[in-house]
């Protein structure tokens, strides 16, 4: 059994790669009590073969995983990092080391489709990424979250930041709380209409498939068009292709 850790900015999610299938997911939030206790409450109960990792937490908690793996004694944690190429496919930066590892993780999944895929990770930063049939990585954007704008535009404003329900979506919003969330839900839904748009315009381009995954996945799932696909868990889904290839081959990176 491989366990697979996610690590975000504001939440870890975990599961375990056991017999060709993906089980045991859970998800925690990072607290006061810092990353041992999460890990306490997201760990299996039995020893794995092997933990790899996706994370850009930071270099602390990854300190943290590796000390609470050796309190343990758990495998040492392999930690995923984005490179050229892999398992097939390329990636569009010419510094691998400048894509974040949870982007290429969720490229790695998509790819393994052997289609055209778009795919859209909306967590505190939003990104979108293009991947075709044949493994090419053509880059994303990087976008803020809808809490990440709301919180950056209250740090230069006076709004009250309170939740506000964007279910329906109203057009326009009648309130300057409302007027900012939901101008954040519209500014990521046209930034990822457009990139569909152009892409769509290329004779390279066939009947994508199209991935929503991330914490705030349920913002905007309601609000794209028909044919989206929610995967909450892709980057793990990513981490484990990785992890069993390496497994198979005894290269780790």
């Amino acid at each position: 059994m491989i366990w697979l850790l996610d690590l975000g900015n504001t939440r870890a999610k975990a599961g375990s790669w056991h017999q060709g299938q993906l089980v045991r997911l859970q998800a925690g939030c990072w607290g006061p009590e810092g990353p041992a206790a999460v890990l306490d409450r997201l760990a299996p109960a039995e020893r794995p073969t092997a933990i790899w990792v996706s994370s850009v937490a930071g270099s602390q908690v990854q300190a943290a995983v590796i000390d609470w793996a050796r309190g343990r004694d758990w495998p040492s944690p392999h930690f995923a990092r984005s490179t050229a190429e892999a398992l097939g496919v390329r990636c569009a930066y010419a510094d691998p080391s400048r894509l974040g590892v949870d982007r290429w993780m969720v490229v790695l999944a998509a790819a393994a489709t052997g289609r055209d895929a778009l795919i859209v990770d909306a967590g505190t930063a939003c990104t979108v990424d293009a991947v075709t049939a044949d493994g090419r990585h053509l880059g994303g954007l990087i976008l803020p979250g809808v809490a990440l704008a709301r919180s950056a535009l209250n740090q230069r404003t006076q709004f009250l930041a309170e939740d506000v329900v964007t279910t329906p979506l109203p057009v326009v919003g009648n309130d300057t709380n409302p007027a900012v969330t939901v101008g954040a839900v519209h500014a990521l839904l046209g930034a990822i209409a457009r990139v569909q748009a152009g892409l769509g315009q290329s004779s390279d381009w066939h009947d994508p498939l199209c991935v929503l995954t991330g914490g705030e996945a349920r913002l905007l799932a309601p609000h794209l068009p028909g044919g989206w696909l929610e995967r909450p868990h892709y980057v793990l889904e990513g981490l484990a292709r990785l992890a069993v290839a390496a497994d198979e081959t005894g290269d780790i990176g």
